[in-house]
């Protein structure tokens, strides 16, 4: 954290950050893409925390259709495109 700031108020944070480390992402309870292991699962969390050399750092939770979820950093998360049918 930098000086002079709660955790509520990182200026690092792109969304809104609750007292207890969870960021209020736009695409929670949707389907995203982990870009460093080509995972897709449901985002079910961002949280934020400190390393033990005191770097914040942002961790999207996925769970996976097969319901054992993994951890990513956040900025690795992309949506996942949902298809389009054409009108018949």
């Amino acid at each position: 954290m930098r000086r002079g700031q709660d955790r509520a108020g990182w200026e690092d944070a792109l969304h809104a950050v609750g007292a207890d480390g969870y960021e209020q992402h736009p695409l929670l309870n949707t389907l995203v893409r982990d870009v460093a292991s080509r995972g897709v699962g449901r985002l079910t969390a961002v949280t934020h925390g400190l390393q033990e050399s005191g770097r914040p750092v942002r961790l999207a939770h996925i769970r996976p259709a097969s319901g054992v979820e993994w951890t990513t950093a956040a900025d690795n998360i992309r949506a996942v495109p949902t298809e389009r049918h054409a009108p018949s």
